[in-house]
C-alpha cells in the first residue's frame, strides 16, 4: 500500500472550473458593518436521513445522527482579511442560530460548527447546483461575501461527513457580487513561503504545522510552495474565468513547462478558452526517461526509461510476491465484505479470505493505530458461520493519550464460490510454486497473454519500486499516478492522470472575493487507501478527501490564507476505515509570505 506523503493541502485534488466568471452589479456595502448570519440546522434530510438508508450500516449511522444534541454545537465565522473578525453564537434545541459578526458586510467569510470542546465539527458548503466540477457535481464554495444580513434558511448538517450544506438559491439575493474588472483581480502568481501568522487565532482554527511533527495533517511552516493564476473566458458569454494552480514549487512548475495543461477536449467540455495566454496554453509534455536518477534501492545513478510515465525500466520485485492473492467482494452469511483479500486456491481447492478488522478503545469507539508494539494477539475464535477472529489486547497511544484497545482480525477459508468451511485449513505452502521471488524484474513478471492475477502482480510491483526508489520525487515532469490496490482487473489499477503532473497539487477554479484583492477554490476527491489492521494486515477504504483554500493580499509580500480539509470514508462496515478516516475537519490559518 502507497503512504500518502504530507504536503501542502495534502489530498489528492481534481482540476475543477464551473462556467461562471466576473458578472455586472455593484454593492453599496460598507466593510464596517455588522452582518448577521441566520439559519435552522436539520438533520431530518442529511445524508444519515432514514428516508436514505439502504444498509444496516446506514441504519446505525442514522440513529447515531438523530441521536446528536444540536444545542451542543456552536457556529463560528470569521472573515477571509485582515484584521480577522469573528463571531460565536450558540445554537438553540431547534438548531437556529445568529451570528453577528462585525465589520463583515461585503467582506469574504467562513463559518463552520464548533463543538462543545471547541474543537471543530463541520463546515458551511455552499453547493450550487446549476454549476458543475469536472465529476459532474454541484459545485460547492466554503467562502462567500454577503452585502447585507443573510438568513440561510433550514439548512442540513450531516454529522458524520462534517458538512453543512447551504443552497446557493438560499442566499442568491443576498451575495454580494463580483464587480472589479479583471484587470483589478490580484494576481498571486509567485513563490511564497508559509509561516504563523501574528494574531490570535479564530476560534476552531489551528496554526501551521511544526517542520518536524508527523502528527499534525497540515501544512508545515516553511514550506515553499507557487501559486499560478490563469485568466481565460467563459466561451459562452465572454465573461471572464480564473484557474488557481499550486505547485510543490517553482521549480516543479517550470520543470512541466510553465503551462496550464488542460487538452483541447477538456476545455471544450468546461466551455472555456485559454488562448490568450498563447504557448502556455497547451498540454503538459511528460518525461518518457530521467536522467541522473539517484536510485534509492539500488543506491545507482543513471537514466532510468519509463512507460506510461511511471513503470521504470529498471524496476524489480522487492518482495516475494503470491499472485494468487488479490482483492474480491465476498459475501458470506448475508454480509458482503467490500475487497477482502483473498487467496487460493490451495492443493485442497480451498481460499482464505481476510475479511478485514480494526480496533476500538474501551467504550467501543474505532481507533487508529500507528504502533502495535504495546498489542498482544491471543488465542483464535470461530463464528457460527464459519468465520474466524483473532483477538489482540494491549495499550497504545492514541492522538497523545495512552488507551487500552482491542483489536480483530476477520478471516475465513472458503470454496471457490465463498462458501465458509469451518472446519478446513487453508495450506500456504500450496501456494509457493506459484511464488514470484524478490528480485525478479517487474517486466518478467506478466505479458500480453498472461493471467490477470499475474498482470495485477506485475503492476504492483512497478508501484513499490516506483514509490520506494524515490521517482515520484524525480526532478522532471512525471504525471500523477492513484494506485488502487483493490482493482480487481489490471486496466483499473493504475489511473494516470494527464492533466496534473506530480508537482502540482491544485488547479482549481479561483473564485475573486468581492473587492477583487483575494479568492478561494475548493476540491473533491475519491480514491482508495489502505489502513494496517495488525501487522502486515491491511484493508482497502474507500475514502472522499475535500479541500479548499482561500487567500487575501495584505501586502505584496504577504497573503492570509485559509486552508480547510476533511477525509471521510464511504467503507461503512470497516471498522479500521472509520476509525483512520473519520470525516474530523480542521482549518488553518496562515501567512504566505515572500
Amino acid at each position: 500500500m502507497k503512504n500518502t506523503k504530507r504536503i501542502l493541502l495534502s489530498i489528492v485534488p481534481t482540476m475543477v472550473f464551473g462556467l461562471t466568471g466576473c458578472s455586472g452589479g455593484s454593492s453599496s456595502s460598507s466593510s464596517g458593518d455588522a452582518l448577521n448570519v441566520s439559519g435552522v440546522l436539520s438533520l431530518g434530510n442529511s445524508a444519515q436521513g432514514l428516508e436514505k438508508v439502504q444498509s444496516f450500516a446506514q441504519l446505525e449511522e442514522a440513529v447515531s445522527a438523530m441521536s446528536v444534541t444540536l444545542s451542543s454545537y456552536k457556529v463560528s465565522c470569521s472573515t477571509n482579511t485582515t484584521p480577522v473578525q469573528t463571531a460565536t453564537a450558540s445554537v438553540g434545541s431547534d438548531g437556529s442560530f445568529n451570528v453577528s459578526i462585525a465589520g463583515a458586510t461585503g467582506q469574504p467569510l467562513t463559518c463552520f460548527l464548533v463543538d462543545s470542546n471547541g474543537n471543530k465539527a463541520a463546515d458551511f458548503l455552499i453547493s450550487d447546483s446549476s454549476k458543475k466540477d469536472l465529476n459532474g457535481n454541484a459545485e460547492t464554495k466554503s467562502t462567500t461575501a454577503f452585502k447585507k444580513d443573510a438568513n440561510l434558511g433550514t439548512i442540513d448538517f450531516d454529522p458524520n461527513a462534517g458538512e453543512v450544506t447551504v443552497p446557493a438559491s438560499n442566499i442568491s439575493s443576498v451575495v454580494a457580487p463580483v464587480t472589479v474588472a479583471a484587470a483589478q483581480v490580484f494576481d498571486p502568481t509567485g513563490a511564497w513561503t508559509i509561516g504563523a501568522v501574528d494574531f490570535s487565532l479564530p476560534n476552531g482554527t489551528k496554526a501551521p504545522c511544526d517542520s518536524n511533527d508527523n502528527t499534525c495533517h497540515g501544512p508545515p511552516s516553511g514550506q515553499a510552495i507557487y501559486l499560478k493564476l490563469w485568466k481565460g473566458s467563459v466561451i459562452a458569454d465572454s465573461s471572464d474565468i480564473y484557474g488557481l494552480q499550486v505547485w510543490e514549487g517553482q521549480n516543479s512548475f517550470s520543470t512541466c513547462g510553465s503551462k496550464i495543461g488542460l487538452t483541447p477536449a477538456m476545455k471544450t467540455s468546461l466551455g472555456v478558452d485559454f488562448s490568450a495566454n498563447g504557448g502556455a496554453d497547451s498540454e503538459f509534455s511528460f518525461a518518457s526517461s530521467v536522467a541522473n536518477f539517484a536510485d534509492q534501492i539500488s543506491s545507482q545513478t543513471g537514466t532510468v526509461n519509463l512507460t506510461d510515465g511511471w513503470k521504470m525500466d529498471t524496476a524489480k520485485l522487492q518482495y516475494d510476491m503470491m499472485p494468487n492473492c488479490a482483492p474480491h467482494d465476498v459475501t458470506i452469511a448475508g454480509t458482503t465484505y467490500s475487497n477482502a483479500w483473498v487467496c487460493g486456491p490451495d492443493n485442497s481447492s480451498n481460499y482464505q479470505a481476510q475479511l478485514g478488522g480494526g480496533c476500538s478503545d474501551a467504550n467501543g469507539n474505532p481507533v487508529n493505530l500507528n504502533d502495535w508494539s504495546g498489542i498482544t494477539c491471543g488465542s483464535t475464535s470461530t463464528s457460527t458461520s464459519g468465520i474466524k477472529t483473532m483477538s489482540c489486547s494491549g495499550n497504545a497511544n492514541i492522538n497523545g493519550t495512552v488507551k487500552a484497545v482491542t483489536c480483530t482480525n476477520k478471516w475465513a477459508v472458503t470454496d471457490a464460490s465463498y462458501a465458509v468451511d469451518a472446519n478446513a485449513n487453508f495450506n500456504w505452502n500450496d501456494l509457493n510454486a506459484s511464488k514470484i521471488s524478490s528480485g525478479a524484474t517487474c517486466a518478467s513478471i506478466a505479458n500480453g497473454a498472461s493471467s490477470e492475477a499475474l498482470k495485477i502482480a506485475q503492476l504492483q510491483c512497478y508501484s513499490q519500486y516506483y514509490y520506494q526508489s524515490g521517482m515520484e520525487r524525480a526532478n522532471a515532469c512525471l504525471p500523477k499516478v492513484d494506485m488502487d490496490w483493490s482493482a480487481t482487473t489490471a486496466a483499473n489499477f493504475a489511473i494516470v492522470d494527464k492533466i496534473r503532473p506530480q508537482g502540482l497539487i491544485f488547479f482549481e477554479k479561483y473564485s475573486p472575493f468581492v473587492d477583487g484583492t483575494g479568492g478561494s477554490l475548493m476540491t473533491r476527491q475519491e480514491h482508495y487507501e489502505g489502513v494496517n489492521v495488525n501487522g502486515n494486515s491491511w484493508v482497502n477504504c474507500r475514502v472522499i478527501e475535500v479541500g479548499g483554500l482561500n487567500i487575501k493580499k495584505i501586502s505584496a509580500t504577504k497573503l492570509l490564507a485559509t486552508y480547510q480539509s476533511s477525509t471521510i470514508t464511504t467503507s461503512l462496515t470497516k471498522p479500521a476505515c472509520l476509525a483512520k478516516f473519520n470525516g474530523a475537519r480542521e482549518s488553518y490559518m496562515f501567512y504566505l509570505n515572500k
